[in-house]
């Protein structure tokens, strides 16, 4: 595909500068510094005005048309009265799709919270000619507490989802919105976090590991996806294939390389972030559309540790486990032909997105009990093999000992010459090894009539009969007999083998 300008991206990468900021409120408290109010309301020009052209007063005018949704931090360096009871200044953020995790987890495996439109908060406000209405993400399986919030326009349908999986340590929580204009095509799709991962293993432990089934695209129970790092752009590629497989008349229109993306979206750094676009086009209904995908690329890769258990040594590295993937993966649809146009209107919805810090301090808590609770059992697991190791050494060691002393003995005796083993050299084809095997099996071996050959029974009695058709009748009794025990037939004594 050849490099093309990805529907005006760079609007995702630049920060709105206030040029000057005057407030007729700030007057009674004295002028504050223009610098103060720049530092204090850069974030709120970002969520409230980022549709607004810099310059000529514009961003100044726009934050005084929502001087009621400021910042207290904005509001007080720019000499306003703060809100009563209200948080924390809010901070543009991508979308809450990472990984985290709940303490005081509930008890079931997993829950699904439905899709169903959110709830509508606060003042509507005009940006662009557009008007904008906050749109509260709400996670229903922790009493329907504010996740997050996000601001679309007044008519656009907007739905969201959140879901948490316990027992996935890497992905437990899903998050997932769109929000489409009824009127036409536009719609804006975040999805949620990709995570993918492989283990390779050095060609002496890959016999420890063909129990391993998993193949490319399988969801470990971790909730991660089995698959090999695929570079940024292949990746995105292959991500918009599988969410719009069906896509009539499919057409690569353009990509962008936009390493700055995870800072301009004020993300935590990962390892080796790499923003990536591509726009393409296609038919939607029969009419013709376009989309951009923005996502941030991540990969990393960490060698084992050097492991000593019993006889088994593996050295540092002997596994590697990479993890890559995508966060902040959205999309922008418009109708062909008016996607640049309507760019700036999709960035005013991808910087508005604010996520509760009591809401990410409950998912770092559900997270830290999830890898305490794992951690827990791995170490459980591991004192478990050493222990089964000690148990095996141990009987190791008690079955060499005996075998030595079994030999020991066993010389001993075939060496005395005090000791009469005449009933072991019988001189016959059966060995002593095999009078050996028969007194620890505890069997006489005779010979058989009914067969012509040999048969082995008992040896709690001293006495063996047969009526020479495969009957037998054992006893300690010198006296004994088969016919005087009321038994029909011809029986007669066995004897020992040779």
């Amino acid at each position: 595909m050849n490099v093309r300008r990805i529907a005006n991206a760079s609007c995702l990468l630049l920060s709105v500068t206030i040029s000057s900021v005057s407030f007729a409120a700030a007057q009674a408290g004295g002028q504050p510094s223009v610098a103060a109010i720049r530092a204090a309301c850069q974030d709120d020009a970002q969520k409230l005005c980022a549709g607004v052209q810099p310059g000529g007063g514009r961003v100044v005018a726009c934050l005084k048309e929502h001087k009621d949704s400021l910042s207290d931090q904005c509001k007080q360096a720019a000499g306003l009265a703060a809100s009563p009871g209200s948080g924390s200044a809010p901070v543009a953020a991508s979308a809450p799709a990472t990984s985290a995790g709940p303490a005081n987890v509930p008890s079931k495996a997993s829950t699904t919270a439905s899709p169903s439109k959110a709830p509508t908060t606060g003042a509507a406000s005009t940006i662009g000619g557009e008007k904008f209405v906050e749109q509260v993400i709400a996670d229903t399986e922790h009493g329907g507490m504010r996740a997050a919030t996000i601001h679309i326009p007044e008519k656009w349908h907007f739905e969201s989802k959140i879901e948490w999986h316990y027992d996935r340590l890497e992905v437990p929580l899903i998050f997932s919105s769109h929000a489409e204009n009824p009127d036409n095509a536009e719609a804006y799709f975040q999805y949620p976090l990709l995570r993918a991962e492989i283990v390779d293993v050095s060609p002496q432990w890959k016999q420890y590991t063909t129990v391993n089934k998993n193949k490319p695209g399988d969801r470990l129970p971790t909730g991660a996806i089995w698959s090999a790092p695929i570079p940024p752009m292949q990746a995105l590629a292959k991500f918009i294939q599988q969410v719009r497989p069906n896509a009539a008349n499919l057409k690569w229109i353009g990509q962008q390389d936009l390493p700055d993306l995870a800072k301009a979206l004020k993300m935590d750094p990962w390892p080796n972030d790499h923003g990536v676009a591509i726009k393409i086009g296609y038919d939607l209904n029969g009419q013709p559309v376009e989309e951009a995908f923005f996502g941030v690329y991540y990969i990393t890769k960490k060698g084992s540790d050097a492991v000593s258990l019993g006889q088994l040594s593996m050295a540092a590295g002997a596994m590697q486990q990479t993890n890559w993937g995508f966060r902040a993966l959205q999309s922008m649809r418009a109708p062909a032909g008016t996607l640049d146009k309507r760019m700036p209107m999709f960035c005013v919805i991808a910087k508005s997105i604010y996520v509760n810090p009591e809401w990410i301090r409950l998912t770092k808590a559900i997270n830290d009990q999830l890898m305490a609770d794992f951690n827990q059992k791995m170490k459980q697991g591991w004192d478990q093999i050493r222990a089964a190791q000690a148990i095996m050494e141990q009987t190791m060691r008690q079955q060499a000992a005996f075998q030595a002393n079994f030999d020991k003995q066993e010389e001993a005796f075939r060496n005395s010459g005090g000791v009469d083993d005449s009933f072991l050299r019988d001189g016959g084809k059966r060995s002593a090894a095999d009078h050996w095997d028969d007194l620890i099996r505890g069997v006489d071996t005779v010979n058989d009539p009914s067969t012509g050959g040999t048969t082995q029974l008992s040896n709690l009695g001293q006495y063996h009969f047969t009526d020479g058709f495969g009957n037998y009748r054992t006893s300690d009794n010198p006296n004994y007999t088969p016919e005087s025990a009321g038994e029909v037939g011809s029986w007669q004594l066995m004897t020992a083998a040779q």
